[in-house]
């Protein structure tokens, strides 16, 4: 069996980073939630945050701490989360990311092979410790190990997949974390890690799991809710709400707006604006 040859982080680090995790777990009011797709909210609370179809090799996302010029919310961060890759690693890059806003405050990119840890990049390494942490929380971990009746001694392949479903975190990071709270050997970790990814995928059809999909989203942070609220407000023709729209591939029937039956001819300050655009 080939060995896995992972970058790691000092004891001292690793601690850090965890005690970091679980104060911001405390600080969300999280520390007996399964995070799962809550970090989306968690990440829009301290960002705008835009998802993009990048493909499916592309970065897994990226920040841009200081936000734009003007912003009126103390420049918030600007976060791009890859809607090309499965849902399952959107919610790690999510919280990847939470780790660069709160803690380390770089202009920070995710690459597509973050998992693999070959980085000897610390604060990398600590981002995604910090995301296992946050969304894999120990002792929630092990509830579950103790409700579905696995011990490190029958561990299995099934069981794995069953807790990343479960905790909405790709398989690999599942394997890391038993591994990083002593429950599998590092013989253990390293024979599930050897498990690609089509034979994951072909477990996961035999044991009839959920496959996490990539959902190609477009969503620029509230732009949808914004434009749909000055239309009904008047605010904006009908036209410049179909464009708008139209950025995040919707139309406005999609978000229960039907086109009007009479529709005023735009002002030429409206029109003016159009055409600048």
């Amino acid at each position: 069996m080939p060995e896995i040859k992972l970058a790691q982080l000092t004891g001292a680090e690793a601690l850090e980073v965890k005690n970091y995790a679980a104060a911001m777990l405390g600080v969300c009011r999280k520390m007996n939630d399964i995070i799962g797709t809550q970090i989306f909210q968690i990440l829009s609370l301290n960002a705008r945050v835009i998802y993009f179809p990048l493909g499916k090799d592309s970065v897994w996302g990226f920040t841009r701490i200081k936000g734009s010029m003007g912003d009126g919310q103390n420049h918030k961060p600007f976060v791009v989360i890859n809607s090309s890759i499965p849902i399952d690693c959107q919610v790690f890059a999510a919280a990847h990311e939470l780790y660069h806003i709160w803690k380390d405050d770089k202009v920070n990119l995710v690459p597509a092979d973050v998992i693999d840890e070959i980085t000897n990049d610390r604060n990398e390494l600590k981002a995604n410790r910090f995301a296992a942490e946050f969304l894999v929380e120990e002792e929630l971990l092990l509830k579950e190990l103790r409700i579905y009746g696995i011990t490190s001694e029958n561990v299995s392949f099934k069981d794995i997949l069953i807790l990343s479903e479960l905790f909405c975190v790709p398989y690999r990071t599942m394997v890391k974390r038993l591994f990083e709270i002593g429950f599998i050997t590092k013989t253990d970790r390293n024979r599930f890690l050897n498990k690609n990814e089509q034979e994951v995928l072909i477990a996961r059809k035999r044991y009839s799991l959920s496959i996490p999909q990539s959902d190609e989203r477009i969503v620029i942070d509230n732009l949808t809710e914004l434009a749909v609220d000055a239309y009904e407000n008047k605010r904006i023709t009908f036209e410049k709400l179909e464009y708008l729209l139209n950025i995040s591939k919707l139309k406005p029937i999609d978000v229960g707006i039907e086109k009007p039956s009479n529709i005023p001819f735009p002002s030429d300050d409206e029109l003016d604006k159009i055409m600048e655009e």
